[in-house]
């Protein structure tokens, strides 16, 4: 029964929290996935201290399928980028202007990579380090740097 119940309540948050995203008006958004989220931190609550523990975690669960949404509503998801972004920007190098060499390393492309080898370097990079993705800005913009540099240096 109680299995029954998990499953019943991760499926009722993860799909209300997936209608919100996806209908709700974009002006609307944000108040109502925080209501959704507040109450069902209420109800988990609620659940736990009558001892369904289980079904307090599907709850849970069921908001942190959609996590990122979640916490743009409640403005923490650029505070998380922003930590996650210092972390980066604390370990980038303060080398002057990218050359060649540094280029061919940041796209992991040999001396005489061809234009195609490059641009899909630079594609499969993108896909992981891209911030609309979560992806640093510092890091997207080197790669952006090096496929021009390199592109422009094969047009010579």
């Amino acid at each position: 029964m109680i299995l029954i119940l998990w499953i019943l309540g991760l499926l009722i948050v993860a799909l209300t929290v997936r209608m919100l995203i996806k209908k709700a008006p974009q002006n609307g958004k944000p108040f109502l996935l925080r209501l959704v989220v507040i109450v069902v931190l209420i109800v988990a609550a609620a659940m736990a201290i009558k001892g369904l523990w289980p079904v307090a975690a599907s709850l849970v669960g069921g908001l942190l399928v959609y996590g990122r949404p979640v916490l743009a509503a409640f403005g923490l998801w650029r505070q998380w980028q922003s930590i996650k972004g210092n972390k980066t920007q604390q370990t980038k190098p303060d080398s002057g202007p990218m050359d060649l060499a540094m280029a061919r390393q940041i796209l992991g492309v040999e001396e005489g990579a061809s234009k195609e080898d490059i641009l899909a370097a630079h594609r499969a990079l993108m896909a992981k380090n891209h911030p609309d993705k979560g992806g640093s800005t510092y890091l997207a913009s080197q790669i952006n740097q090096a496929k021009d540099l390199l592109l422009a240096d094969l047009d010579k």
